[in-house]
Order: structure tokens, then sequence, then C-alpha cells
């Protein structure tokens, strides 16, 4: 189907909502108007029509054709129709990836994992031309070796995305408070990220390469990279709507990296969510056993992709926190700014990367930490690939 028109929907995205047709073709948006005929139409009355979200940071189990297949899956339950990846620096991956892209419905996206080991570069040039679109690492690097990051990004202009780690601050489960004192956790000091991030923040000025501060979960890192136009910042969705109560019992399938702050620090980010750029799933892949450890022990991470959109939309959207509008901004367009995508938008010229939502529409969803009522439920999606209507099967 090469030539869908999309009717009466109500097209939402950063810069507009208005009902209208979009008429798609060969993966692109052609013409946005009323009242436009085709051959192939489909009546989204009563629908919302949103570019799909694209999550940038996203850990699957590993990177063979079953596991990213079951990936994709999810994703489209969830309104995600790009995925960022970054796996092991060996070109095989990166060709695989790249041809099971030629068969896939959503994008697999590929980071660049700069290292060969800890201490030696890869051939960070060969990874781009092999679709890597930005260098992912974390802050606990020689100042010698960022440099040298740096520059490979300067010289291939592609931005880099950087998470806050160090060897010896960042090896605690929990946030230094007084329950988890109580609890017995190893604690992170509130302080680690402000630290690690702010030679970050130096770094990607003196060279002016736009950077990603991942999974940020401190305040004053949200402040300090907002003064600074080199500088964005990444925080999960989990991080705006559940605090260290959520691990209270030792329950492991809240333990996060970086751990769940307190109510105090959650509402402070909340008061903050016009000054953060980005929003993830924080999603990762594991198999059942890895939780089911002792709370030190077990595996962090949340497996939450395949109702991602409707979580955002209820908490936050529907809690007053953010119009649609600013949602569809943080997750989707301004994603696509960084990596230079013609996605994000519903516009003439633009990606057909879309999904159709039904905002009124509830479902019971039974989850280790969200044991709730949902709403917006992702419909269909439209992907460049086929130009034509998938629906979605229920959660």
């Amino acid at each position: 189907m090469d030539n869908l028109v999309i009717k009466n929907a109500t097209l939402c995205d950063t810069h507009h909502e208005r009902v209208g047709d979009v008429q798609i073709k060969g993966g692109k948006i052609v013409k946005i108007a009323d009242r436009l005929d085709g051959k192939n139409c489909f009546d989204a009355s009563g629908l919302y029509l949103l570019p799909s979200l694209i999550d940038l940071n996203i850990t699957p189990q590993d990177y063979h054709q079953p596991s990213l297949e079951k990936l994709q899956e999810k994703a489209l339950k969830g309104g995600v129709g790009s995925l960022f990846l970054c796996p092991k620096n060996d070109l095989s991956y990166y060709e695989f990836i790249q041809l099971f892209n030629q068969q896939s419905k959503i994008d697999f996206l590929c980071g660049i994992n700069p290292f060969i080991n800890e201490d030696k570069v890869g051939d960070i040039a060969r990874l781009k031309d092999l679709g890597g679109e930005s260098l992912a690492f974390c802050s606990c690097l020689s100042n010698n070796t960022l440099r040298c990051l740096y520059q490979y990004a300067q010289m291939l202009q592609i931005p880099c995305m950087c998470l806050a780690k160090d060897h010896e601050l960042s090896n605690g489960v929990s946030v230094e408070s007084e329950m988890t004192y109580k609890m017995g956790l190893s604690q992170i000091p509130p302080y680690f990220q402000e630290i690690e991030l702010a030679k970050i923040g130096k770094i990607a000025s003196y060279f002016e390469v736009p950077t990603l501060l991942r999974s940020v979960n401190e305040v004053r890192v949200i402040e300090d990279a907002f003064d600074n136009p080199c500088l964005q910042t990444e925080v999960s969705i989990h991080h705006l709507i559940l605090d260290e109560n959520a691990i209270k019992g030792y329950n492991t399938w809240a333990k996060l990296f970086p751990p769940l702050n307190t109510c105090k620090n959650k509402e402070q980010m909340q008061g903050h969510l016009h000054q953060i750029t980005m929003l993830t799933s924080l999603h990762q892949e594991f198999p059942k056993h890895q939780k089911e450890q002792t709370f030190e022990d077990a595996n962090c991470g949340v497996n939450c992709l395949e109702f991602y959109f409707s979580l955002l939309y209820t908490k936050l959207v529907r809690e007053g926190l953010l119009t649609l509008k600013q949602l569809v901004e943080k997750t989707s367009y301004m994603q696509a700014q960084l990596l230079k995508l013609k996605r994000g938008r519903i516009k003439e010229g633009y990606d057909a990367n879309l999904i159709l939502v039904d905002l009124q529409s509830s479902f019971k969803l039974e989850h280790s930490l969200y044991a709730q009522e949902l709403l917006g439920k992702v419909v269909a999606t439209i992907t460049p690939k086929t130009s034509c209507i998938d629906l979605v099967e229920g959660i």
C-alpha cells in the first residue's frame, strides 16, 4: 500500500494540533489538507495521529534476531518507532543490525561504542559508516580519553551521549537517604552526577559538540545543563513518577540505575520538566531470575516498553504535568533533532513514522511496578518502510 490517506484524525505534534487528513506515499508525508481522497483510505475519526516515539536508552537482552524481533513487538505496542541501541565495538554487530533493519518494521538506531576494551579506542569512523548515529560512553574515562572521543565527534559531526558513572561513587544500589540507610543498602551520594557531568559540560562546550546527558536523576544537573547550549538532558519516566518508596520490602523490580530518588527530589524533577530535553522508558530486557535475587545482586532495569506511551500519557498529560504537544516534543521531536532525522513532526516531506492513539481508551495493566489502569491506547502504527496501517494487538 504505497498511497495511503489517513482521514479525520486529530493531528498533533510539537507545533500544532488540528483535525485533518494526511496523505502518505513512498514512506513520506506528501500532503496535509482537508477532505483528501485516495484508493487506500483509513478513517481515523476520534483518534489522534502523533509522531512515533523515539527512545534513546534501550538495553536488549542480546543482539540476536529473536531478541530484536521481541523488542520490536513491544515497541510497536508502546508507540515507539525508533530504538537506539549501543552494541559492542564489533563490526559484525553493526552489520547485522544494518541487515536486520532492511526487514524490520521499526528502525533500530545504532550508537557507537568507542572501545574494543576498556582502554583501546576502536574504529569509530568505520562504525559511523555502518550506521552509528552517536558516540555513547560513560563519564568515568580519563580526561585524555574524553578529549580523544570529542575530537572524533567533532571531526565526524556526530553528537555524544554520556552516562554518569564513577568507579567508587556510583557503586551503590540506592540513593543516600534515611530510608535506605535503615534498609542497610549501599548508597550513592546526591552530588555524584553533578560532579561527573560538570567536566562533560566543559569538554562539550570547548569542542562545541551536542551532548546528551543520559539517565539524569539530579535536579542540579538539569539546571546546569539548561544553561549550556551544548548540553541536553534525558530523564526516565520512572524517575518522574516513582520514588525510593517503591523499593520498600527490597522490591528488586524497582531497582534502577541511577536509583529512584527521594519523594522530595521526584517532586523537584517534576517542577523542572520544562527544562528536561527528552524522556526515555529506560527499558531493559532480562530473564526473570535476574530480578529474583537479593537487592544488592539483582539486575537493574525495568521492562515497560510495550505500554510506554500509555504510561507517559496517563502519568504526565492526564496529571497536568505536560500538554500532549510537550510530550511529543520530549519523546520524539528533540530526539530526531539530536540525530538529524526527518521525524518527530507531522509535516510534508517528513518520514511517515506515526502512531494512531485512542486517548479515551483504557486498559488494566498487571505489572510489577504499575499494576493499575492506564489511559491512551496505541491503535495502529505507520512506518516509512511499509506506508500502511498496522493495527496493534492488545497488551
